[in-house]
């Protein structure tokens, strides 16, 4: 589903880590409470001091909001910003720019700001309700802690004062490290599929995993071959239909995590990238993506 443009705007290591004194200082900037909605990871936001729900998407270089919040939020456009905005069909759109006077996460207070325009397709009804994304040009100056299996979401803050120092997560016991590159706000690893290696994007605006039908073919599938399998159609934030399958592969490995005989979505991505690790990765572990020193802690 994925890249916003504009206006608002890796070899693979795996690790063992363990708190040590030279650890960076850090500080919980807020924690917000994270809704899994059949995929669908969304925070609670203030807009202008009315209450809303947006999703959290790691994918996304810039945030979104929807039709219906301009309208239940009574938002002015933006005359002097628009968006270049491309789904995930590949085709680039204009879309204009409304105004924000105050967002806020909890007690973080992230002032005013210009948001493009885009529908959200498929959003569960929920209270409040999805009005919206934040993406990249929101997330990436923090760490972001993805407790999913405890229901939060914590911004992270690494104080200033010490530049070297060596970072690591607040968590008791062993985890694994994943050297990252960070591309447009956006982190990307390295994984191997059935023997050959691609990059993926940690996307969790992406309710599958999702593997590219470039990469796909790369393996040895055809279009006939994908054919046999399951699937049917989806749609992104463009609106564009495309066309998915099932498809059963043999192994998977990032890091410190295999699996086996995987069942994988394969679609076509026009973005930088083999593979989409979507929401239902991110709802199976504590994960933290460290954008200030390109690591990824995954327990």
């Amino acid at each position: 589903m994925k890249r916003l443009i504009g206006g608002v705007l890796t070899a693979l290591l795996a690790l063992t880590g363990r708190a040590e004194a030279n650890a960076c200082r850090m500080e919980q900037a807020t924690v917000l409470p994270l809704r899994d909605d059949g995929g669908y990871l969304s925070v609670p936001v203030q807009i202008n001091g009315q209450a809303a729900s947006m999703i959290v998407d790691t994918g996304s270089q810039g945030s979104l909001m929807t039709p219906q919040g301009i309208t239940v939020l009574h938002l002015p456009q933006d005359p002097d910003r628009h968006t270049v905005m491309q789904g995930p069909n590949g085709a680039p759109r204009l879309v204009p720019n409304i105004r924000i006077t105050d967002l806020r996460l909890g007690r973080l207070s992230l002032g005013a700001g210009s948001i493009p325009v885009g529908s959200l397709p498929g959003s569960p009804m929920i209270h409040p309700p999805i009005l919206g994304l934040l993406g990249a040009d929101v997330l990436d100056g923090y760490d972001l802690e993805f407790d999913a299996p405890h229901q939060r979401l914590v911004f992270w803050k690494i104080l200033p004062g010490s530049p070297d120092c060596q970072l690591l997560p607040s968590w008791k016991g062993k985890w694994s490290t994943v050297p990252a590159r960070v591309i447009d706000g956006r982190m990307m690893v390295t994984f191997t599929l059935d023997g050959t290696r691609g990059t993926a994007l940690l996307d969790s605006g992406a309710r599958s995993h999702i593997v590219s039908t470039d990469f796909a073919y790369r393996l040895g599938l055809t279009d006939e071959l994908l054919a046999l399998d399951p699937g049917g159609t989806t749609a992104g934030v463009d609106l564009h239909e495309r066309r998915y399958h099932w498809h059963r592969f043999k192994r998977f490995s990032m890091g410190g995590t295999v699996w086996a005989n995987p069942v994988l979505t394969v679609a076509p991505v026009h973005d930088q990238t083999d593979m989409l690790l979507g929401s239902d990765w991110f709802a199976k572990h504590d994960i933290w993506l460290s954008y200030a020193t390109s690591q990824v802690f995954i327990r």
